[in-house]
């Protein structure tokens, strides 16, 4: 399978390893995003508002900032039952969330399953950047990361397809049970290794010496904030201006995870090749006239859905192509720049959830697109600003 997409170069340990990760990850990018385009059926089936499930989105984004302490916690243990541990606390957050009588219990529920999903991802990504060093890591990166595309239209639409036959909540019980199944597989198949050290030499001082690297991390806040401006609203735009059924939902997901594939494999073939900033600066610049035309089209559907379809091939690329540029920030430690990277994807996307949800119950589909352009194009100016310190 993924495999066969490296070449002898990789170890062999890299090439057996990288298809069931992705195959695990698959599972986690299936549970972790299933409220955004479902929100409004979460919302109904909980009997509250759309604005109250964007604050629960939000508050179980703000964990995100918790990632460097977890990178400097789960160092020094073996990367495999991090990874393992991360899977089993994803299946008992959604457990917390599928059972939830109200909001309070759904936003404990998706806190955790966000909470576990960072461990989870930051092994994943820390096992193979053990192994494969910066030059040819976006590749690997570009590889794994294509599951979240294969999440989307395949986990997403057949939890999405279980929700509309019967309700939301067994759509997490099959992400539950995948994630459960995969912890299994990968502590019997996953090579385990000896433990880590107890600190990372040089550790203590990224979080303040990043120097220009912060317009980095700055750029990757503007970044998911667009994204999440679009997320949380689409499904209940679909569903409130075109009459979409949880079951149309479910098909539109699916062709719109087919282009996020196409973007994530693209990103493997090219963020090496062309370099990994210029790759993002280009996907964001993309991104500014896509959801800015939504913002003038949204009442109309087909224009519409090619526009967001655009959107999130520019956004996958940009962010693939973002994750490969984070282990660089801090040669000495690839992880922390990593670390930091997802905490200002986090805080991004914390920001966003209520800023946009509101904005869509009170000014319809136009006014979360044109946040979504903004935020694209701070994105696209951090970029440049980090060009220029580097060249000075």
């Amino acid at each position: 399978m993924l495999a066969g997409r490296l070449d002898e170069s990789y170890s062999i340990e890299v090439r057996s390893a990288i298809t069931p990760l992705t195959i695990a990850k698959v599972t986690a990018n299936s549970a972790y995003p299933f409220v955004s385009p479902f929100i409004a059926t979460v919302a109904s089936g909980l009997d509250i508002s759309l604005a109250t499930i964007g604050t629960a989105i939000a508050i179980s984004e703000i964990v995100g900032l918790s990632a460097p302490l977890i990178i400097r916690f789960t160092g020094r243990y073996r990367r495999r039952p991090v990874i393992c541990t991360g899977l089993l606390g994803m299946a008992l957050g959604a457990s917390i969330a599928a059972t939830s009588t109200g909001p309070a219990q759904f936003t404990v529920g998706i806190t955790l399953l966000a909470l576990a999903k960072i461990v989870f991802d930051l092994g994943v990504i820390a096992w193979f950047t053990d192994r494969v060093d910066y030059i040819r890591v976006g590749r690997v990166i570009g590889l794994i990361e294509s599951a979240w595309a294969i999440g989307l239209f395949t986990g997403v639409v057949l939890m999405g397809l279980l929700t509309g036959l019967t309700s939301w909540r067994w759509g997490y019980v099959l992400a539950i049970v995948a994630m459960a199944l995969m912890a299994a597989v990968l502590r019997e198949r996953l090579p385990d290794e000896p433990a880590r050290p107890a600190a990372v030499a040089g550790g203590h001082a990224f979080f303040f010496h990043l120097g220009p690297a912060w317009w980095v991390i700055a750029a990757t806040l503007a970044l998911t904030a667009s994204a999440q401006a679009m997320f949380v609203t689409f499904g209940k735009w679909l569903q409130d201006d075109f009459d979409f059924s949880d079951t149309k939902l479910a098909a539109v997901i699916f062709g719109l995870g087919g282009f996020e594939l196409l973007a994530s494999l693209g990103s493997a073939g090219f963020a090496d090749r062309w370099g990994k900033q210029r790759s993002t600066m280009h996907a964001a610049a993309a991104m500014i006239p896509a959801v800015g035309g939504l913002a003038f089209v949204h009442s109309h559907l087909v224009p519409g859905l090619a526009l967001l379809a655009l959107f999130i091939v520019a956004f996958e690329f940009a962010i693939v192509s973002t994750v490969s540029l984070s282990n660089g920030l801090v040669p000495s430690n690839p992880s922390a720049g990593l670390g930091m990277m997802v905490s200002g994807a986090t805080l991004g996307r914390a920001v966003m959830a209520p800023i946009a949800t509101s904005a869509f119950t009170g000014h319809g589909m136009w006014l979360p697109a044109a946040l979504g352009a903004g935020c694209a194009a701070v994105t696209l100016l951090c970029h440049l600003r980090y060009r220029a310190t580097r060249v000075m």
